[in-house]
C-alpha cells in the first residue's frame, strides 16, 4: 500500500514540474486525471 501512495506522489510531483506554468488548478487538476 505504501509503494502505491509513494509511487502517487511521485507522479504527482513530476506533473507538478511539467506544469509548473499554469496558473489555472483546474487545468493542473485535469492533467493529473490524465496521467
Amino acid at each position: 500500500m505504501n509503494n502505491l501512495i509513494e509511487g502517487l506522489n511521485n507522479k504527482i510531483k513530476s506533473i507538478k514540474r511539467i506544469t509548473f506554468g499554469y496558473l489555472n488548478f483546474d487545468n493542473f487538476k485535469k492533467h493529473i486525471l490524465i496521467q
